[in-house]
């Protein structure tokens, strides 16, 4: 008789300890990384002119795109330095399509206020009225970019 109280004590442990980890498992599963927004989070990159968004940005977009954010980008130049700005915004739009951001979502500022020249310094209130309008907009809790 003492064997089987045994028994059923070791089934009932084991059981236990079964369902403890596979609760662990499908825990842990569903977490989110730690301080990164998750589905359905509405993250902006802001750049400065097309093929930023490549050089400094690929990784972080095709992570952020894994998590399914709803990712947008505001250009502020179309990157005309060198008269090249309607193919450097074909490219501009060809590399979104790769990084996940829907032509939907792309903003190109293409005026006088942000010229693509590096002897021209913009008007820091301009680029922060433009960007918090575009923020507010479109309903953006996430923003991302590089320093000037």
């Amino acid at each position: 008789m003492e064997a089987v109280g045994f028994l059923c004590l070791a089934a009932a442990v084991v059981a236990w300890g079964f369902l403890w980890v596979w609760d662990s498992w499908e825990r842990m599963k569903s977490q989110e990384p730690a301080g990164v927004p998750g589905d359905g989070s509405r993250t902006l990159l802001v750049i400065a002119h097309p093929d930023d968004e490549a050089m400094f940005f690929a990784p972080t977009l095709l992570g952020l795109a894994r998590l399914r954010h709803r990712l947008s980008l505001l250009c502020f130049s179309a990157g005309n330095y060198y008269n090249q700005g309607e193919i450097r915004k074909k490219e501009l739009l060809q590399s979104c399509d790769v990084l996940g951001i829907p032509r939907s979502s792309i903003m190109i500022i293409d005026n006088r206020d942000f010229p693509d020249d590096p002897g021209v310094q913009w008007d820091t209130e301009c680029v922060a009225g433009t960007l918090l309008q575009h923020i507010e907009a479109n309903s953006i809790n996430l923003v991302s970019g590089h320093p000037p």
